[in-house]
């Protein structure tokens, strides 16, 4: 074993440019197949990580309304009585939602305007960054993003439909779009939706089962669809995130493909070099699978290196990243640094099939030519 480690370790090093090269573009592999799965990772996590701060069991919504971006949900402040006098039900909030186009450094960016009851503070930002959470009327808490690019800070104006607010407050919004924050009187009279509500938001009250309260409501009030907060959080990701994943997997693949012919290529050109020296040991006894064994364990060697390489990488890049650019939103998960551990093994595999095949052809009468 140690003799084939050996071996191998010799024929790797006999190039050591050449080995960089190597270890370099399986690295370069590793990190793009890591930071895509993050990237996806981070966004999914993002587009539902302000459903997911909201305290609460249940989110009632218009009739065929499905998520909080592509679709619309109009419901008369009304209704907000009749789901509460509904059995099980603990509390009520509306919540008003709705997306503006504002016009910074002469620029178009859509960002969410979100409405919610600052007493109770059902609704509110689920990260901040600075300032205050809480904004009071003629206030807004603005996007983290709006914040970086446009170069507003707190205690600045911003105007919204010939309305200006004093930004109060920074928050994490997220990638595919910004998200502000207002009282809701501000959003009802911004929007012009003083009787109408977009959401609203439901608690339980102990001993009843959630399922069984939206049961309820959509029995008991006309025109509306309830969602579980689970339900609701994985809409507004599929729409986006299942247009999204096909090219993940794509981008991902072509990263696997790279490594393998990078690492194919660097063991063939060592097996060619080395021609002779594999005839020598083909003529002295060596068995087939001890040549074998050679040429998977260099293949393992520049897989392993890059892979650790490529792991620590895509935690330093993607950090320095998200510093430079908000958009690039990322998380890690140890189940995706699994999933391409196990693509390395198939990487490593996969590209020592060429310089094995060459190996095979090796004539041990080689070592008496000329």
């Amino acid at each position: 074993m140690f003799g084939r480690i050996s071996l191998a370790r010799k024929n790797l090093l006999h190039e050591p440019a050449r080995l960089l090269i190597s270890v370099s573009g399986v690295t370069f592999a590793i990190f793009l197949m890591l930071v895509l799965l993050a990237l996806y990772r981070g966004w999914s996590e993002t587009l539902s990580k302000y459903v997911y701060s909201v305290d609460a069991d249940i989110w009632v919504m218009q009739q065929g309304s499905i998520d909080m971006s592509h679709s619309i949900s109009l419901l008369p402040n009304a209704l907000g009585d009749q789901i509460r006098s509904t059995s099980g039900v603990k509390t009520v909030y509306p919540i008003i939602g709705n997306r503006v186009i504002l016009t910074l450094d002469g620029e178009d960016v859509t960002t969410r305007i979100i409405g919610f009851d600052t007493v109770s503070n059902i609704g509110g930002p689920a990260d901040m960054i600075e300032g205050s959470a809480v904004p009071a009327a003629g206030e807004i808490i603005i996007d983290e993003i709006v914040h970086k690019d446009h170069h507003l800070n707190i205690g600045d104006p911003m105007t919204i439909q010939d309305k200006t607010f004093t930004i109060v407050g920074i928050a994490s919004g997220g990638p595919l779009f910004q998200q502000s924050y207002m009282t809701q009187a501000d959003a009802r009279a911004l929007f012009h939706l003083e009787d109408i509500t977009n959401f609203f938001v439901v608690t339980i009250e102990p001993g009843n089962t959630i399922d069984t309260v939206m049961s309820r409501i959509e029995d008991n009030v006309s025109g509306v669809d309830a969602q579980t907060t689970k339900e609701f959080a994985t809409h507004n990701e599929k729409e986006i995130m299942d247009k999204f994943l096909p090219i993940i997997l794509v981008l991902v693949f072509i990263g696997f493909l790279v490594g393998v012919v990078i690492i194919s290529l660097t063991i063939y050109t060592a097996t060619v070099e080395k021609a002779r020296e594999y005839g020598v040991l083909k003529a002295v006894g060596a068995p087939n699978r001890y040549l074998y064994r050679v040429v998977l364990t260099q293949s393992g060697m520049a897989g392993a290196g890059g892979f650790a390489i490529g792991v620590i990488l895509t935690y330093v890049g993607s950090d320095v990243i998200k510093q430079i650019e908000p958009l690039f939103v990322t998380l890690v998960k140890w189940q995706d640094i699994v999933a391409v551990a196990g693509m390395t093994v198939v990487m490593i595999i996969l590209a020592a099939y060429i310089p094995l095949r060459r190996l095979m052809k090796i004539d041990p009468a080689i070592v008496f030519k000329a």
